[in-house]
């Protein structure tokens, strides 16, 4: 379990109450329960940032458990802060391979398949085949940075990614036409921040939260972006918009870079 008081006091009671519901789900099929990204990094955004939790079961799950799991997530995500989750089989990791395969995923940009789900049998939902690209990121922030929330120790838990599929893992994010450096769905400064970030890894080997990235770029990338990244870190930092400021510039230098790094 955490250690007491370490996160805001209704963020500490949403992990409790997640923690409680999992394992009474599960049950014995609960092998450890781990928590990564922003909250476990020190710098959880109570505007923007999800609570971030990776789940290991030793078996598979049967539909109903799934959709036992859809009303909980359905209900926690968003009370106070959003909630994404995925939850592992145990042989899935061993051996690794990339995309990882995973039994259950929840997050906001799901609710409304999943309420589809609910509301009608028709739109049963199954884990794809073809797994998710993301899990070797979200392992390695864990390995790297992850606290336990209940289980074994994590390096216990989950094994070593390879560079490569971390890398392929991070770049698909910060270079995706969508949500990346060339899109407009995500904020302006998780863009940047999430760049920079991304820029630390490759040059430095580091795995960096986002305001974390920001503080590596100002000392190490070349000083006609620091505005740019001052504005997005003082927008992270106070929970608000970025100031107005062009950005374009430095989109088109840090997609070269991380194209050629």
């Amino acid at each position: 379990m955490t250690e007491p008081n370490m996160f805001p006091l209704e963020i500490e009671t949403q992990i409790a109450e997640t923690i409680a519901r999992l394992q009474a789900i599960l049950g014995k099929n609960c092998l450890g329960i781990y928590l990564h990204g922003s909250l476990a990094m020190g710098c959880f955004n109570p505007r923007s940032s999800d609570i971030d939790i990776l789940v290991l079961s030793r078996r598979p799950l049967a539909p109903p458990i799934r959709a036992a799991l859809t009303r909980t997530f359905l209900s926690l995500s968003t009370s106070p802060a959003p909630v994404e989750i995925s939850i592992i089989q145990r042989a899935d990791l061993h051996p690794w391979r990339h995309p990882c395969p995973y039994d259950f995923h929840y997050s906001e940009g799901w609710r409304e398949r999943y309420e589809r789900f609910l509301a009608d049998p028709a739109h049963a939902w199954t884990p794809p085949s073809s797994g998710d690209e993301d899990l070797a990121a979200h392992i390695t922030v864990t390995r790297a940075r992850g606290k336990v929330l209940y289980g074994p120790p994590i390096a216990e838990a989950f094994p070593e990614i390879p560079r490569a599929d971390h890398l392929d893992s991070i770049l698909g994010d910060v270079l995706s036409p969508e949500f990346g450096l060339a899109g407009d769905t995500n904020s302006p400064v998780y863009i940047i921040l999430n760049a920079c970030r991304t820029l630390a890894y490759q040059k430095s080997g580091l795995i960096l939260s986002k305001a974390e990235g920001g503080d590596w770029a100002l000392e190490n990338l070349p000083a006609e972006h620091h505005a740019v990244i001052l504005a997005a870190l003082a927008a992270y930092r106070a929970n608000g918009e970025m100031a107005a400021i062009e950005t374009r510039e430095f989109r088109e230098w840090a997609t070269r870079e991380i194209q050629k790094t």
